[in-house]
């Protein structure tokens, strides 16, 4: 499984991990993000979520900087709320991890 931790809301991050989450799907391989601090912002205003769930990417967004940045439950609609625990759990499965911060 590939891991993308995605803290940074910069544009061209965003678009970069999407790119490289697309060639890995196409390679059959699994791939989940973790989204946090500013990446959850980027992601809600991006349209990012909605790339990768149809990618069938898994996602989760740190609950606590959702809540911090004024992003709403209803702007990540594929995306489930979470905490540090599940970006833990989601670094120990992962074979690989690529962050963006």
């Amino acid at each position: 499984m590939l891991l993308f931790v995605v803290s940074s809301g910069d544009a061209v991050d965003l678009r970069a991990a999407v790119e490289l989450a697309a060639a890995a799907r196409q390679r059959r391989i699994d791939v989940s993000f973790f989204f946090m601090d500013r990446g959850v912002a980027g992601a809600s205003r991006a349209g990012v979520c909605a790339q990768l769930s149809d990618m069938g990417c898994d996602m989760v967004a740190c609950a606590s900087s959702a809540e911090q940045l004024g992003v709403a439950a209803t702007a990540l609609p594929e995306v489930v709320l979470g905490s540090q625990d599940d970006h833990a759990a989601l670094v120990h499965r992962a074979h690989r991890v690529v962050a963006f911060t």
